[in-house]
């Protein structure tokens, strides 16, 4: 996570010079400038290393701030090399020296005062937890955790998913006043706001009796199983983690739960880059959209898994950058609209929020995975 300076300048040495991932840069595509590609990023920061550039001089925050971080180019790099890390380390620089856009200075106030980054006040969980019909008696088998967009913007996810542990009479607890995960923090360059989110979260954890943690959020299962350790703020061992596609296909698997229709439109699925890249979680929700749709009616976009394209919510674009962002959702809805498919299914709900806000056309739904299987029961 935190690169020494001989990692650092490995991956500006191999990104400097070399197009391969070129192809596949929604930045660059969106501003015309090849100083917004991964490439032209560490030639940036070349720059900066050998003193013709400076991290103050006009236009380096922009550069820096103007990339997905979704892991992508990562995947074509026949070297492998880390670009996303490289940003996320310069970025850090920037959060450090008070060159950072200002957004991300608002995020960490409003994290502290509303628990979110979207400066609103929030009802909280146990108010989600009544409204979807209250606890089930008994030893709770799973702790959940909804993250902030579920929480405060996509709720209907979190109602489906209580309703379906109610239905089956699984127990549960929740995080109260669950506090952001701190991904968002983390991809800005906030390592400080990100590390105390993550403390807080583990402090929260420690309190509970269920041995498994069940995430709602893509981005917080991320960090949960591969940053939080890093941040000093380890799990407890014996605490099983999972994401609630795992979750539910493991319910189905067992057969504790039981689909009882099927769907009759044509669904295609969107993997969050959280998901489909960094943690490698494909099975689970596929399992899911065949177990709930009628034969040959899912239907997978062209680049799907972990070459799937973003949806414009990664490296806090939507909050930096929110017209780039809207871009690369508007392209992610047209390749599922060459599926024919009238559903969009997503498992995160910052994907699912920016695929909705820009979609335009009647002939397709973005619905929460969730929901389609709460719809079969």
């Amino acid at each position: 996570m935190l690169m020494d300076i001989q990692e650092r300048l490995s991956v500006i040495k191999g990104c400097r010079d070399c197009p391969m991932c070129r192809q596949i840069d929604r930045m660059s595509e969106f501003t015309g400038r090849e100083s917004n590609t991964p490439r032209g990023r560490a030639m940036t920061l070349w720059g900066i290393e050998k003193k013709l550039l400076a991290w103050e001089d006009e236009g380096v925050s922009d550069i820096m701030y103007t990339a997905l971080l979704d892991g992508l180019a990562q995947e074509w790099c026949d070297g492998n090399y880390p670009n996303d890390e490289l940003i996320n380390d310069s970025r850090r620089s920037l959060v450090e020296k008070g060159l950072a856009p200002a957004v991300v200075k608002s995020i960490a106030s409003s994290l502290k005062k509303y628990r979110n980054p979207f400066f609103m006040k929030e009802a909280g969980v146990n108010a989600l937890v009544d409204e979807a019909g209250g606890r089930v008696a008994g030893e709770p088998e799973l702790v959940i955790f909804f993250g902030s967009t579920v929480r405060v913007k996509r709720q209907a996810a979190a109602l489906s998913f209580i309703r379906i542990l109610r239905k089956l009479k699984i127990s549960f607890e929740v995080l109260d006043a669950e506090p952001d995960s701190g991904f968002l923090s983390y991809q800005l360059g906030d390592f400080e706001t990100a590390e105390n989110q993550a403390k807080r979260v583990v402090t929260l954890l420690n309190g509970c009796k269920a041995k498994k943690l069940v995430s709602l959020s893509a981005s917080a299962y991320r960090m949960f199983k591969t940053r939080y350790k890093q941040f000093g703020a380890a799990l407890p061992e014996d605490l099983a983690v999972q994401h609630v596609t795992e979750f539910i296909s493991d319910l189905l698997e067992s057969g504790r739960l039981t689909v009882n229709k099927k769907i009759s439109k044509k669904i295609t699925y969107h993997d969050p880059a959280s998901l489909g890249r960094f943690t490698f979680v494909h099975k689970a929700p596929r399992d899911l959209l065949d177990a709930i749709t009628a034969p040959d009616h899912f239907v997978e976009m062209e680049w799907n898994r972990a070459r799937a394209n973003s949806a414009g919510e990664t490296g806090g674009l939507s909050f930096t950058y929110p017209e780039i962002a809207r871009y690369v959702a508007r392209l992610r809805v047209e390749e599922a609209l060459a599926t024919g498919a009238e559903i969009l299914a997503c498992s995160d709900g910052l994907c699912e929020g920016m695929l909705e806000l820009v979609s335009e056309r009647p002939e397709i739904e973005i619905k929460s995975l969730i929901e389609l299987v709460e719809a079969v029961l």
